[in-house]
């Protein structure tokens, strides 16, 4: 009976084990920080202008299926308007906050997201449709700006981080890596364990006296 109680306890150890090691693995992350590399994806850019922060530049990996998937997959957060949706790119990564634009409808014509494209050694070119339409360029660059312009005729400016893919940073070494085994968690199950058989070998031993 006791050996019976100890297998099956066993067995939920093992099973307690393996999912805390399932929900122990890390989530997949979206985009990476900076220029993607050659062949990698496509790099985004934010330029917040007088909002405040310094620019943005991200990776969206592979080829995203238009400008709103682009800063997405970058990691770059996005809300639309109220009225269009992300029709109309109203808010980048919680910027310009209430105080500026509602967002309820279309953007102020003085201030507003411009958006921009450009292939790998170009130049940045004001995109011509919208970028839930727009298809990013493979290897290419996507560039959003955040315009004042004194009045509605007035052409916005480009992102004033070219755009050029940056030299990638040196690898770390294997042996300066963390570790990412939840070793906590295996310990955690084993102590669990020998904790269990250490009662079951006590009861044991009290109903053998």
């Amino acid at each position: 009976m006791i050996a019976a109680r100890f297998a099956r306890f066993s067995a939920a150890s093992a099973l307690l084990l393996g999912a805390c090691l399932a929900g122990a693995a890390p989530a997949s992350a979206t985009g990476t920080e900076g220029s993607c590399a050659e062949g990698a994806g496509v790099t985004v850019v934010v330029d917040f202008g007088d909002l405040g922060p310094q620019p943005l530049i991200r990776c969206a990996p592979g080829t995203p299926a238009n400008g709103i998937a682009a800063l997405q997959e970058a990691g770059v957060d996005v809300a639309g308007s109220q009225k269009y949706g992300l029709a109309v790119a109203c808010r980048i990564d919680g910027k310009p906050g209430p105080d500026v634009e509602s967002c309820a409808g279309m953007p102020s014509a003085t201030a507003y997201w411009s958006y921009w494209h450009a292939k790998p050694g170009g130049t940045w070119e004001s995109s011509q449709e919208g970028a839930q339409t727009s298809k990013p360029v493979a290897n290419g660059f996507e560039g959003w700006a955040f315009a004042r312009p004194k009045s509605a005729n007035d052409l916005p400016a480009p992102p004033r981080v070219a755009p050029v893919r940056q030299a990638a940073s040196p690898a770390q070494a294997p042996a300066e890596q963390g570790s990412s085994f939840p070793w906590g968690l295996v310990i955690g199950a084993v102590v669990i364990v020998v904790v269990a058989g250490a009662g079951i070998v006590v009861a044991r031993r009290r109903r053998a006296q």
